[in-house]
């Protein structure tokens, strides 16, 4: 009974030692590709800051949030 429990402990004791490794691996790995990543405020933006030419207002033929593909047949 006494070898049971030991071998029971040391079983624990691996499968948690190989668990807090993976996800020690894991923390690294994605604070690397974070540090790697350019971030938003570094990122340019396109068209020179503007978002849609003119005046800002949609043009005709561009598509618009909430039509649907087939409203502009």
């Amino acid at each position: 009974m006494e070898q049971s429990k030991q071998n029971l402990i040391k079983i624990l004791l691996i499968v948690n030692l190989v668990i807090s490794t993976c996800a020690a691996i894991g923390v690294g790995y994605v604070a690397y590709k974070q540090s790697t990543s350019p971030n938003f405020s570094e990122m340019r933006s396109r068209g020179d800051g503007q978002m849609f030419p003119g005046n800002g207002q949609f043009q005709p033929g561009q598509f618009q949030p909430g039509q649907g593909q087939s409203d502009q047949n």
